[in-house]
């Protein structure tokens, strides 16, 4: 199967775009892709850990739920510090600390690739 990378730029309830990710990633992974999606810029908010609420569905409980299904989950460690996010401790758990460079890399090895911003 192929390799899919998304890259998501916006803001969690700024758009759709964080519904839209987590339905491309959740479908893809069930057809068997291989999937990253990589948070930058306003992109983090969706990954801050103080976003999981008890009973109640939001953006960061759904990036919780395709790291629970085998996607990995990037985030852009100057823009969560940029945020006022501390990257060792205000992002999901099992959300990876990462940087543009490593981006880079994934945008060179993965064959199919979606930027959402």
């Amino acid at each position: 199967m192929g390799k899919l990378l998304i890259i998501l730029f916006t803001a969690p309830w700024q758009s759709e775009n964080t519904d839209t990710v987590y339905e491309l990633a959740k479908a893809a992974v069930k057809e068997g892709h291989e999937v990253v999606v990589f948070c930058d810029i306003d992109g983090v908010y969706n990954l801050m850990a103080s976003q999981i609420i008890p009973n109640q569905t939001t953006p960061a409980s759904k990036m919780a739920q395709l790291i629970d299904i085998g996607v990995e989950i990037h985030a852009c460690s100057e823009s969560a510090r940029l945020r006022g996010i501390a990257p060792q401790t205000g992002l999901l758990k099992g959300a990876v600390r990462s940087s543009l460079g490593r981006c880079s890399e994934l945008v060179e090895t993965y064959d199919r690739i979606v930027a959402f911003g």
